[in-house]
């Protein structure tokens, strides 16, 4: 005799929809973390601009990660140097380039989450204001944050589908091997039937050294679950559950010994 049997088909399935689903939404939450809010934001600078033509040079242009609300006093700061070189030094060191997009009458900086203008008078920078974008820093962070999260949860998700397509059990003349144990025709004491009907599972007590160990046999993990409940109980007497799922009870469900 011998049986063998490896995980049910709908285990795999529900498993691998999981691993998708999970990955699937870390995927669309780091996109929108790291790319699509601050692509709205920068769509929502553009449209500030009045035509088509403007936007389309301004897209073109650097987003600075330094450009925020904390940077505006350090512009103005920059502003107020009496040269128009060391105004220009100092806009170039505290961004790390040219403005985003230059108009005749104003400078723009473009940032992930906020827009600096700077106001241009006979070419001379001369006033600088900001505004924050729609969608904050707090926004993208909580996207960044979801992403991996989800992915973390992606890596269990994978590493049970590997457990789960590795699931393993065979019964033969020597006993019951599964999940890494074998268990011998002489160590099983039990099978405790009584949350089968409920649960969908079993519990194998079986006598380890003198201790007394259980294995959890689930129709829902094994695809010859029925073939092997049936060999230990034809081998064992132990109570048969099978036909009290089937509706068909021979004897109130519990627990049976030799």
């Amino acid at each position: 005799m011998r049986i063998e049997s490896g995980p049910t088909g709908e285990r795999k399935v529900r498993t691998l929809l999981l691993l998708l689903m999970v990955a699937g939404f870390s995927g669309w939450f780091a996109y929108d973390g790291l790319a699509g809010y601050p692509a709205e934001n920068l769509e929502e600078y553009l449209s500030q601009l009045p035509s088509p033509e403007e936007r389309d040079q301004a897209r073109q242009g650097p987003v600075y990660p330094t450009v925020t609300a904390d940077a505006l006093p350090k512009v103005r700061e920059a502003l107020a140097k009496i040269s128009r070189h060391a105004q220009d030094q100092a806009l170039r060191e505290l961004f790390g380039g040219d403005p985003s997009y230059k108009r005749s009458d104003a400078w723009y900086y473009f940032g992930p989450t906020f827009r600096i203008r700077i106001d241009l008078l006979d070419g001379r920078p001369i006033k600088a204001d900001g505004s924050p974008a729609k969608r904050s820093a707090t926004d993208i962070l909580f996207q960044k944050s979801l992403a991996l999260i989800l992915a973390l949860v992606s890596v269990y998700c994978l590493l049970l589908l590997i457990k789960v397509v590795r699931t393993h059990a065979v019964i033969d003349d020597i006993g019951l091997a599964c999940g890494g144990r074998t268990i011998t025709w002489d160590q099983m004491k039990a099978l405790d039937t009584s949350r089968f009907a409920k649960k969908g599972w079993v519990d194998l007590l079986y006598d380890d050294a003198g201790d007394e160990q259980t294995m959890r046999l689930d129709e829902y993990h094994l695809g010859a679950f029925d073939e092997i409940i049936d060999a230990i109980c034809a081998r064992k007497n132990f109570e048969n559950p099978l036909p009290i799922r089937d509706n068909k009870p021979e004897s109130p469900a519990g627990t049976a010994h030799t």
